[in-house]
């Protein structure tokens, strides 16, 4: 897929980049190893991972760990352009520093989580401009990596063989694939909970059950963290207007969006842009 690769944090262990993949038909790529260990943290836009015979989607809070060698296509959701964040660790960097993104694994990420991330990512952008493009050694980058993806944080347990990461079943992927389309693409327009659950192809009871079984959390509670996930990106991208943006996530009003927020993610809707303004 053609990129446009921008690079953020270099060290000894630690590589961090910004990666836009350009605006690309909906269909799977070619075949990618990848050349060293690596999380995949998306941003903006949905993507789709076919590895060890499973697909993995990433829909704003799914971080995906691939391990080197480890064959693996894409596919992007919307034939836009999209952006992750790939944390690369150098080849032959010390093991016990590194050991914590063997095996291929896929971490479930909070609404509090991706704005510590993105806030960061934000910080290692302002340092990059501030010393014209050359990249300043950040001593906090694997700190923040660590606290967010490391051993402790939540994520869906996967065993160190590729061929053992589980699969949710497919009335689960296909309500989560819908729900994170319609919240990516904020039209405005009203969907509910029974939508998805027809798209499922099961009872909005059953795919409940599902849920809470193979992700750990409600339909709702999905539902709201997407959107928190796509206000936060929508803020970051400079939206001004927090009305519309409200009207477009399916709020019936700027404050009560601006309450799940502060709730969500720890911060009012007019910090989190004033620190992710510029970014």
């Amino acid at each position: 897929m053609p990129q446009q690769r921008t690079l953020l944090h270099a060290d000894a262990v630690w590589t961090i980049e910004r990666v836009r993949k350009h605006a690309a038909p909906v269909q799977w790529s070619a075949t990618y190893e990848a050349a060293s260990g690596r999380w995949v943290v998306p941003t903006d836009g949905l993507l789709e991972f076919q590895l060890a015979g499973v697909v993995v989607l990433l829909d704003g809070l799914t971080a995906l760990g691939l391990p080197q060698r480890v064959p693996y296509r894409m596919r992007p959701l919307q034939p836009t352009g999209q952006t992750s964040i790939v944390v690369c660790a150098h080849c032959g960097a010390a093991q016990h520093r590194t050991a914590w993104l063997a095996g291929l694994q896929v971490r479930t990420l909070s609404p509090r989580d991706m704005w510590q991330l993105r806030a960061h990512w934000r910080s290692l952008g302002s340092s990059l401009a501030q010393h014209q493009g050359k990249v300043a050694a950040t001593d906090g980058a694997p700190q923040t990596l660590h606290a967010v993806l490391g051993p402790g944080a939540p994520h869906t347990p996967t065993a160190s063989q590729p061929a053992q990461v589980p699969s949710s079943p497919p009335a689960v992927a296909r309500a989560r694939r819908f729900m994170a389309q319609q919240v990516h693409a904020a039209s405005g327009e009203r969907w509910s909970l029974g939508d998805a659950a027809d798209v499922a192809g099961c009872s909005i009871f059953h795919l409940a059950h599902l849920f809470s079984r193979h992700l750990g959390q409600s339909l709702h509670s999905y539902r709201q963290r997407l959107r928190m996930a796509s206000a936060l990106q929508r803020l970051e991208a400079g939206e001004a207007d927090l009305a519309a943006l409200a009207h477009d996530l399916g709020y019936c009003s700027q404050s009560h969006l601006g309450a799940v927020f502060r709730r969500e993610v720890g911060v009012t809707l007019g910090q989190a842009r004033a620190a992710l303004k510029g970014c």
